[in-house]
């Protein structure tokens, strides 16, 4: 039963990616990069920031551990994260590309049904569905 969990919310977590690269497929680098009035994260930072969140997430799973992407973002700092957002970009296909990458790794590595992995993927499943509802806020056809 454990193992067919992980696969749902393995499921769930592709489906809210495919469903964000939708929801970003007809914005323009300008809409992406457009910080709101507040300050916080623009749509794009968001986007590298839940690169970052896979691999802070998950990347403890993969065999052989893993390399910190350059695109991806945070606001944690210290000498464990200094290559990342070492490569700042406001091109979102880029992120993807790079996002798809960690997620191929991370699925092969998460097949395990065991307590971590689980509760891992629900977090990381919980983050991935927060920073959506904020990126769909920060949507110019939801300011407009």
């Amino acid at each position: 039963m454990a193992a067919e969990h992980v696969n749902d919310v393995v499921r769930a977590i592709d489906r809210e990616r495919a469903r964000l690269r939708r929801l970003l497929r007809s914005q323009t680098s300008t809409a992406l990069a457009k910080r709101p009035p507040s300050g916080e994260w623009s749509i794009i930072e968001n986007v590298r920031h839940l690169l970052f969140a896979e691999q802070l997430h998950l990347g403890r799973f993969l065999h052989g551990g893993f390399v910190w992407s350059p695109l991806g973002l945070t606001n944690r700092t210290g000498r464990a994260y200094v290559n990342v957002g070492a490569r700042p970009t406001n091109n979102v296909d880029r992120v993807f590309e790079a996002w798809d990458d960690v997620h191929r790794s991370v699925r092969k590595a998460v097949r395990s049904a065991d307590d971590d992995v689980q509760a891992a993927l629900e977090g990381n499943l919980r983050h991935l569905t927060f920073h959506i509802r904020t990126i769909e806020n920060l949507l110019p056809a939801r300011n407009a």
